[in-house]
């Protein structure tokens, strides 16, 4: 009897969806069917949901309810955790309605859903490059919108995460001595991403780069920027160690080499 509570209460909690009855929902008006969308939209039944959405818009295409059908079943995918599905949702409505008003919204779920799968950086960065190309679009496609403070917010993390990806990349190569690999990590972070907060590292790794293949005035021009970009940071502190010792050993090494002749 025990077991039987524990698994009746299971499938309480769990919301279970009930089959629907979609040949009966055929003599349905579209108004109808979409108020029995929201009806289980609101009881958190969010498969049930998108599943009468979608309906809707099969018996009822040309219904002026299918737009806002086709963006509430995207809602559900996303509040029920069903990522590809509501991206499939969220593109069909912004192809089919280009000019809805609630265009900007779909842009911004569909850049939503991208950031909140973005990965560790030490794993493939593909979820954050199309996260920040949706904000960008919706940025400057829609610079008024209200979504566009929250989307600029998220650019700035998202880029943070590609420029942390670079470095990470670049260390893999400089720790295994391919310089000329690390160098164009470190290049695209210096290029690309000046602002992020692993610039400064990107500096002070192309310089220890440069110093290694004996490119001294490479490294001392790259230091001079970290110097006046980031002269408090640490990674600027260890650059001011590094050079004055490997100039002072090549110098000393010049100064040999003069005596010997």
């Amino acid at each position: 009897m025990r077991k039987f509570y524990l698994i009746a209460l299971v499938i309480l909690l769990c919301g279970c969806s009930k089959d629907i009855d979609f040949e009966a929902m055929e003599k349905n008006t579209a108004d109808e069917i979409f108020a029995m969308g929201k009806k289980e939209m609101v009881a958190g039944n969010y498969g049930d949901a998108a599943k009468i959405f979608e309906e809707l818009e099969k018996l009822h295409p040309y219904s002026r309810l299918v737009a806002d059908a086709e963006l509430l079943a995207g809602d559900c995918y996303y509040k029920k955790g069903k990522f590809d599905e509501a991206i499939s949702a969220y593109e069909i409505f912004v192809k089919t309605h280009p000019i809805h008003e609630k265009v900007p919204y779909a842009i911004y779920m569909l850049g939503l859903i991208n950031y909140e799968q973005m990965a560790i950086i030490e794993r493939d960065q593909e979820s954050t490059v199309t996260a920040q190309s949706y904000f960008e679009e919706l940025c400057s496609r829609y610079p008024e919108s209200k979504y566009v403070k929250d989307a600029q917010d998220k650019i700035k993390h998202l880029q943070n995460q590609q420029a942390g990806r670079e470095v990470y990349v670049a260390r893999y190569y400089q720790n295994r001595l391919n310089y000329a690999a690390a160098i164009g990590r470190l290049n695209t972070v210096i290029d690309n991403y000046p602002k992020t907060i692993h610039a400064p590292e990107a500096m002070l790794r192309l310089i220890e780069c440069y110093m290694a293949m004996g490119f001294d005035n490479e490294a001392k021009s790259v230091n001079k920027i970290l110097q006046k970009e980031h002269h408090s940071s640490k990674w600027a502190e260890h650059a001011r160690n590094l050079l004055p010792s490997k100039s002072i050993y090549r110098e000393m090494k010049k100064a040999s080499s003069i005596k010997a002749k």
